[in-house]
């Protein structure tokens, strides 16, 4: 019975403490009061120099230079990855690599590691790998290799 007794005085004073639900009054504010409204333009457009436009980049895959290469892969890079083509292609021909001629050499980003030489029925990392199209000379006939720029050198002709 006591317990019923102070669960009746708690339900009272909870009811007592609530009250009544308040009264909400609409407000309507007059011309003076009303908030004023600040129209900022925004520019729209990117600047012109901030982003390369359309065809700038090559279609990936396609071995082509990109504008950022030569300063993103360094020359002394290029001369070492060229000079290993050439020592490459004088061991195929079994001829000194003073008898081949480096043509010239481009910088490179290839769209992942196959240099863009893949093999049949083989998986490459999907990584843009830096890299150069090496061209070689020997005996009036050209020859190409690609490279990263480490210590891999492939001729696509072969595979």
């Amino acid at each position: 019975m006591r317990k019923l007794i102070v669960i009746v005085v708690m339900l009272a004073a909870l009811l007592t403490a609530c009250g009544r639900a308040p009264t909400v009054e609409r407000v309507t504010p007059t011309a003076a009061e009303a908030p004023t409204v600040i129209v900022v333009e925004m520019p729209t457009a990117t600047p012109a120099s901030a982003y390369p436009g359309p065809g700038a980049y090559p279609e990936p895959g396609s071995g082509q230079a990109t504008p950022e290469a030569t300063s993103a892969i360094n020359e002394a890079t290029m001369r070492a990855m060229g000079e290993l083509a050439r020592q490459k292609l004088a061991e195929e021909l079994a001829i000194s690599a003073d008898q081949i001629i480096i043509v010239g050499a481009d910088p490179v980003y290839w769209s992942d590691a196959s240099l863009g030489c893949p093999q049949p029925d083989t998986m490459y990392p999907q990584v843009i790998t830096p890299g150069y199209r090496v061209s070689l000379a020997h005996d009036g006939k050209v020859y190409t290799y690609h490279t990263d720029t480490t210590q891999m050198v492939v001729r696509c002709d072969q595979r």
